[in-house]
């Protein structure tokens, strides 16, 4: 297991042990839309906020290479949402563990939306995934994602979740569930490091409200969590990122 706690050590820093990762990766569903239209500049501007680790896809990385940071943590993205596609509600398989391994990657990630078209495809290619990366030590981030009309409920979350820890994930990423008691119970019943997606702001919602996400989602045992699109639709990416950084990092 040398390589895989080499690579997890890289992921979940500092004296906390936990990972603040920027989800780079909506391009492929979004389009070149502003915040991801420049994919050197907000690397450079997430990583600068305090930011520890990035997740996007190959070509993404390639082109924000310039402001990759040794120590900086590289999650990959081998699967991706393709927005121009009628088929495009789910994922789709875009690179191998080969590639991972010559990018240097630290892991990689899957996505599966459950309640969408094809996710016992992708749920299958997944595990095949993981039993392909083992020998490697390479681990594997699973984004479990319960269906829509359930996105926030704790019990869905927990389904959803405890799906991709049955099946060998290393890491779960999944959906808050809005509340530290509620999420603790998610915690609880899945025994490997979880990652807090940050998802869409809510009308309203200002800056001070991923802030409190975030801190919920620690002190609820969460190792981490993934500020995307709350981080690069704003007018000040690193701003949002250092104010979450400063409150995650202290736990408080």
């Amino acid at each position: 297991m040398f390589g895989k706690t080499r690579r997890l050590n890289r992921l979940f820093t500092g004296k906390e042990n936990l990972c603040l990762l920027s989800p780079l990766d909506h391009g492929g569903w979004l389009g070149p839309v502003k915040g991801l239209d420049n994919p050197a500049w907000i690397v450079g501007e997430v990583l600068a906020g305090g930011a520890n680790a990035v997740l996007a896809s190959p070509g993404f990385l390639e082109a924000a290479q310039a402001s990759l940071k040794p120590d900086t943590g590289l999650v990959l993205r081998v699967s991706l949402t393709a927005g121009l596609s009628k088929q495009g509600t789910q994922e789709t398989p875009i690179a191998s563990l080969d590639r991972a391994i010559r990018m240097d990657a630290d892991a990689v990630a899957v996505s599966v939306f459950f309640g969408r078209e094809g996710d016992i495809e992708i749920y299958q290619w997944l595990a095949a995934l993981i039993d392909e990366c083992q020998p490697y030590e390479m681990p594997v981030i699973a984004e479990m994602m319960p269906p829509e009309d359930k996105a926030y409920d704790p019990v869905a979350i927990a389904h959803a979740a405890r799906i991709g820890m049955e099946i060998g994930a290393d890491v779960i990423k999944t959906n808050f569930s809005g509340d530290t008691a509620s999420f603790r119970n998610v915690v609880s019943a899945v025994p490997v490091p979880i990652i807090v997606a940050g998802g869409p702001k809510s009308a309203g919602d200002g800056d001070d409200a991923t802030v409190k996400m975030a801190k919920a989602a620690v002190a609820a045992g969460a190792r981490g969590v993934a500020i995307g699109r709350r981080v690069w639709q704003s007018e000040n990416p690193r701003e949002v990122t250092r104010q979450v950084a400063q409150a995650f990092w202290k736990n408080g």
